[in-house]
């Protein structure tokens, strides 16, 4: 495909998603879920002021709490009786609010414990937007012209119908309890089974700092939990794909604690080797061994490896070679630098193929990456990444 081919499939593509993202309540909600996770300061100056202000407004919409009797009927109709028969008490103020859901304090056997709901019509109208997503497989078969874009957009829908359904999100949880249960720095709440249904979670009670709120002399530390748990979960086998600055909380301990485990998605062992063999090439800078590990994940061509190899060096720079400090300003550089290679990158993703498998543990990478940046710290994330993919928790 030729330059200019590549590059307008890519804008094309871009044009597509923008358009879905002002039609859809789904894509509004996914705006105000993103508000929490830009850093402004990371948005380049000439388009931050209208970004900015959409956001804003997202949010703004997606703020109102639901009344509290409308919370204490979905509880009753989870549960089949009033939530007073249940709970020994609920607090009438909500504690969170997302654009999906309410998260009310509550007591269970003496117990503090966090009583999740999700606000009503929200799966039956992300169920009915998920239909529109179709409108994007011919400019992402254009963009992506090795890929598969039905499986991709049925993946896609997939994940985000599990996000709307506690249940599932509860099952995630409790895995994760069990398997971090003794773990020094990672700590994730046990979940309360027999009141948790599709439309109710009820977990532990976590009392903590917001991570964004951890001082310049915790940053690091909170920094690697949150490269070891989110990365390291590939090799668990499941990877909990939004790390959100509202998912984890900094304990009075040095812990750090994860929640809302709604997007997550099971990684097969083979991929995370190949992931490991990816990353070794790279960190070694032998492009034949990064095009032979990507070539085993269906990623590229192995012939394609000194291409990837050189614009993964050009575009994150000294992120690959030692310390380095992720900020905002990392971030806006490697934008300008993204926009100067942008015709190599599209070049490139013309060649690319990206199984359906890899959508939410790619979602986790972009997720923690801007998350990372957030807290503005120093630290040799190459080795960080490699560490956690290899050994896990």
């Amino acid at each position: 495909m030729p330059d200019a081919r590549a590059l307008a499939a890519l804008r094309s593509l871009g044009e597509t998603a923008l358009r879905l993202g002002r039609d859809t309540t789904s894509s509004r909600l996914a705006l105000a879920h993103l508000h929490a996770v830009v850093d402004p300061a990371a948005v380049p100056a000439d388009i931050r002021r209208p970004i900015v202000r959409e956001l804003d407004a997202a949010a703004e919409a997606a703020a109102v709490p639901l009344a509290f009797k409308d919370v204490e009927k979905i509880l009753k109709q989870a549960w089949g009786v009033k939530p007073t028969s249940e709970l020994d008490d609920l607090e009438r103020e909500p504690a969170a609010v997302t654009p999906a859901a309410q998260v009310h304090r509550g007591v269970l056997g003496g117990r503090p414990v966090a009583v999740k709901v999700i606000r009503p019509g929200i799966p039956e109208v992300v169920r009915s937007d998920l239909g529109l997503a179709d409108a994007l497989l011919r400019p992402l078969g254009a963009a992506f012209p090795r890929i598969d874009p039905a499986a991709l957009v049925a993946e896609a829908r997939e994940r985000i119908l599990d996000e709307l359904d506690l249940e599932h999100e509860g099952s995630t949880q409790r895995a994760f309890h069990r398997a971090l249960r003794h773990h020094p720095v990672l700590h994730v709440p046990a979940v309360h089974s027999a009141l948790t249904h599709e439309r109710v979670l009820v977990s532990d009670w976590v009392d903590g700092r917001p991570v964004l709120e951890a001082t310049a002399d915790e940053r690091p530390a909170v920094a690697r939990a949150l490269v070891a748990f989110h990365v390291g979960g590939a090799r668990f086998g499941t990877v909990h794909a939004d790390p959100h600055p509202g998912n984890a909380l900094l304990l009075g301990d040095g812990r750090v604690a994860f929640l809302d485990f709604g997007a997550a998605r099971r990684v097969d062992a083979g991929r995370t080797d190949g992931a490991v063999a990816a990353l070794d090439a790279l960190a070694a800078g032998d492009a034949a061994a990064l095009g032979k590990a990507l070539h085993g994940l269906g990623w590229l061509p192995a012939d394609a490896g000194p291409e990837a190899d050189r614009l993964a060096r050009e575009l994150l720079d000294g992120l690959l070679d030692g310390p380095a400090r992720l900020d905002a300003d990392a971030l806006l550089a490697i934008g300008e630098r993204l926009e100067a290679h942008v015709q190599a990158v599209a070049m490139l993703a013309a060649r690319t193929t990206v199984p359906p498998a890899d959508l939410w543990p790619l979602r986790m990478l972009g997720g923690l990456f801007a998350l990372c940046a957030r807290l503005g710290v120093t630290e040799d994330w190459t080795t960080l990444v490699r560490t956690a993919t290899r050994d896990g928790w």
